[in-house]
C-alpha cells in the first residue's frame, strides 16, 4: 500500500508515544515487522536552542528506516528550522504532532491547541512543507472537546498546504487518554480526507 510518497508491506506503524519509542524500542519494532517509526515527540525549540538531550532524542540507526522524527512546538520559525535540522539529520519524514493533550504543552499554544485557529495552523503548516524535500505529517486528535471535533476541517487544511498524511488519535484532547477511541470518527475523516 502507499502512505504519502512510500510504499510499505502493511498498515501498522509505530506509533510515537513519549517515554518509549527510542532508537532501541524503534530498532525492536523494526525487527518485530513494523513498516514505519515514529520518535517520541521532540521539542523544535529545544533544537532551537541546541539542546544535548533533545539532539540525543533524535538520534537513530539506518535500521530503523523508514523513520519519522516527531516535533512539537509553539513557535513556526522554531518548527520551520526544526524540519531543516532534521532533513539535515537525514530522517525519512518530519511529523508535527498536533495531538498532545498535555497542558505544559498546550497552554503555549502546541499539541492538541494547534488545531483550534485553522488560519494560523495553515501558514504553520505551508511554511513547514517549503522548507524541506522531506514529507511533512502530522498527528492529531479528533477535536478540542466534544462540540468542537474538527478534525475533518483539520484533514481539508493539511492536506491544502501540502501534508503527506494525517495520522488520528482517536479521541478529543479532553479525553486524554481515557474513554473509547472512536473507530467510526477517524473513518469519517478517511472518507473525507483528500489525503
Amino acid at each position: 500500500m502507499k502512505l504519502g510518497p512510500f510504499e510499505i508491506d502493511h498498515p501498522f506503524i509505530l506509533a510515537p508515544m513519549a517515554g518509549i519509542t527510542n532508537s532501541p524500542f524503534r530498532r525492536l519494532m523494526r525487527r518485530m515487522n513494523s513498516s514505519i517509526v515514529v520518535s517520541e515527540l521532540v521539542s523544535a525549540t529545544g533544537i532551537e536552542y541546541a539542546s544535548q538531550k533533545t539532539f540525543d532524542l533524535l538520534r537513530f540507526h539506518e535500521e530503523e528506516r523508514t523513520i519519522g522524527l516527531q516535533i512539537f512546538g509553539d513557535e513556526r520559525e522554531h518548527l520551520v528550522k526544526a524540519c531543516r535540522y532534521i532533513e539535515g539529520l537525514g530522517a525519512d519524514f518530519v511529523d508535527l504532532n498536533m495531538g498532545c493533550p498535555v497542558p505544559k504543552v498546550v497552554k503555549r499554544g502546541g499539541g492538541a491547541a494547534m488545531c483550534r485557529d485553522l488560519p494560523e495552523l495553515s501558514k504553520t503548516l505551508r511554511a513547514m512543507v517549503e522548507s524541506t524535500k522531506l514529507p511533512v505529517t502530522i498527528k492529531i486528535r479528533t477535536g478540542w472537546d466534544a462540540e468542537t471535533r474538527n478534525a475533518v476541517e483539520v484533514a481539508r487544511v493539511a492536506a491544502d498546504a501540502g501534508v503527506a498524511w494525517v495520522a488520528i488519535h482517536g479521541r478529543t484532547r479532553a479525553q486524554g487518554y481515557s474513554g473509547e477511541a472512536d473507530w467510526e470518527f477517524i473513518g469519517n475523516v478517511k472518507a473525507k480526507s483528500p489525503i
